[in-house]
């Protein structure tokens, strides 16, 4: 089952968010796509090792899930006090974007229910030209987790980072004081 391979990557004692299972299941009845060039990662530790090398303690504060078509990877970053249903879902993209998606891990697959093709590099205050071609993960959506996916991104990008502006300054500071020296 593709959700326990998912969960194996995880920090340790870290559970999987319902939305993560959620998109799992609907990748084990459907297959791919499951939502432009989003998909299901099972390799997170690799991912981590990459962006935060030697340091397995900020490598955990991250809990991978997904990959994007140029390498991006999309996760829950662990803060402190949040279980990982309501950590916010950030992307770390292969050219060095750094990015709040979601509030959480539901929100995050309403964005994704909006059918955009990348996630970081779209705009996400216009409707995705792909709308109809996710129309099946809104329904899985809506009968999993009654969820109603908006026409676009933009609102829920913007509370993600409206809730968690300090996430590129958390990496950043990270990488000035173990890669730049």
């Amino acid at each position: 089952m593709l959700a326990n391979d998912v969960h194996s990557k995880f920090p340790p004692g870290v559970g999987l968010p319902l939305g993560v299972r959620t998109l799992c299941d609907y990748l084990d009845a459907h297959g791919y796509p499951i939502s432009g060039c989003f998909e299901i990662s099972t390799i997170g530790d690799q991912d981590m090792g990459a962006w935060f090398p030697n340091d397995e303690a900020m490598q955990n504060r991250f809990a991978v899930f997904g990959r994007g078509s140029t390498g991006s990877v999309y996760a829950l970053w662990l803060r402190e006090g949040i279980e990982a249903d309501r950590a916010p879902v950030v992307v770390l993209g292969s050219e060095g974007a750094m990015l709040v998606l979601a509030t959480n891990c539901s929100e995050f697959c309403r964005l994704l229910g909006c059918g955009y093709d990348e996630l970081e590099w779209d705009d996400l205050t216009k409707p995705s030209p792909d709308w109809e071609a996710a129309q099946p993960l809104r329904d899985w959506l809506k009968a999993r987790l009654n969820a109603e996916c908006p026409g676009t991104g933009e609102d829920i990008v913007a509370a993600a980072t409206r809730q968690y502006p300090d996430f590129e300054d958390f990496v950043r500071q990270w990488q000035d004081a173990n890669l730049n020296g």
